[in-house]
């Protein structure tokens, strides 16, 4: 049934008011109250009536006899969909965040740790991030540094400045000059492709080529693989965890044990925030809209972002359902642009 049909233009202003007066301050919302503060020209016994109606049909509850109602998850899903008014964020929070993110970052992953940094800061909530699946990323350089008679660091560069480096041993005593060859070599072979696409040769045509004992291009390439493999692993990133004890929602010890225990697992948040980059838009999900139990009492908005057209990553927003989503919504949206924007300025500069 559309909505249009199953709720009268009346039944949905009352609905926005109660929301929006719930949002604001925490308490079941009454007939009178709605009648007192706004003038929607009905008398309370029309708005008690009307909130009876609502009630019947599942869009808000009565968590006490004698108390006003509250929004269910159906009556915030409503609200979000048709319902809320678009917010526009205050000049000093785009200020906030423009400074943040728009701060000549150098590298991917930093901006998402400071997108993270700033989104939590700005809604007041939990921030939720995956750092950027670089497999579509090409490598820039490969440095072989000595370090000394047996030990070697490799790092390896990105287009979009993802840095990585790994330590290597060797068998026996290496020639730095050894090292150098071998950095050239990688360096022609391997500079402008896209990390996914990257083969190594065999370690006979190394020797061939340059006279390395297939021993020593064997610890090399174990170490630029692990180097390579680390700049394809996402990373989650999380901010601002204890933000939920200053909602009256989570006053609950227990309550917020179960919500901390979930951000601790984090192969259930990268699977949640993974299934975001998936959607490639943004998306909220409320309450028992949400797959794991300790989050029935969440909401959470994500939204990917993206490098071109493909989306790598994603950041999201974890707090009570009670969440002034307008508010939320916009900054994700502001921030998301902001982020699509520095990713291709940092690649360019790459």
């Amino acid at each position: 049934m559309l909505i249009q049909e199953e709720l009268s233009e009346r039944k949905m202003r009352i609905l926005k008011t109660l929301i929006d007066d719930y949002i604001q301050t925490a308490q079941p919302v009454g007939s009178r109250t709605i009648s007192k503060k706004h003038d929607l020209g009905l008398s309370s016994a029309t708005i008690r009536n009307e909130m009876a109606d609502l009630e019947e049909m599942g869009y808000i509850t009565q968590p006490h006899t004698s108390a006003g109602r509250v929004p269910s998850d159906k009556g915030y899903r409503l609200y979000v969909d048709h319902l809320m008014q678009a917010h526009t964020l205050a000049l000093d929070e785009i200020k906030q965040i423009r400074s943040a993110i728009q701060h000549r970052i150098i590298e991917i992953n930093a901006l998402i740790v400071r997108a993270s940094d700033i989104i939590s800061t700005i809604t007041g909530y939990t921030s939720l991030a995956l750092s950027p699946n670089l497999t579509k990323a090409v490598l820039k350089t490969i440095q072989i540094i000595p370090v000394d008679d047996k030990k070697a660091l490799i790092v390896a560069v990105t287009d979009g400045g993802a840095v990585k480096n790994q330590y290597i041993r060797f068998e026996n005593e290496i020639d730095p000059d050894i090292l150098v060859k071998m950095s050239n070599f990688l360096q022609e072979r391997m500079n402008g492709l896209l990390i996914e696409k990257i083969i190594f040769p065999p370690t006979e045509e190394v020797y061939r080529e340059l006279k390395v004992e297939e021993s020593a291009t064997g610890c090399i390439f174990d170490g630029l693989s692990k180097c390579l493999q680390g700049i394809e692993k996402t990373e989650l990133i999380t901010k601002g965890e204890t933000n939920i004890l200053n909602h009256p929602e989570f006053s609950d010890l227990v309550k917020a044990k179960e919500v901390f225990d979930l951000l601790n697992d984090c192969e259930i948040i990268k699977t949640v925030m993974s299934e975001a980059v998936k959607e490639n838009e943004l998306n909220v999900m409320i309450g028992r809209e949400n797959q794991y139990e300790p989050m029935h009492d969440c909401s959470l908005v994500t939204a990917a972002y993206n490098l071109g057209n493909t989306s790598v990553g994603a950041l999201g927003v974890l707090g009570p359902t009670r969440m002034p989503y307008a508010r939320v919504v916009s900054a994700m949206k502001y921030v998301k642009r902001l982020i699509n924007r520095e990713i291709i300025r940092i690649i360019n500069d790459g």
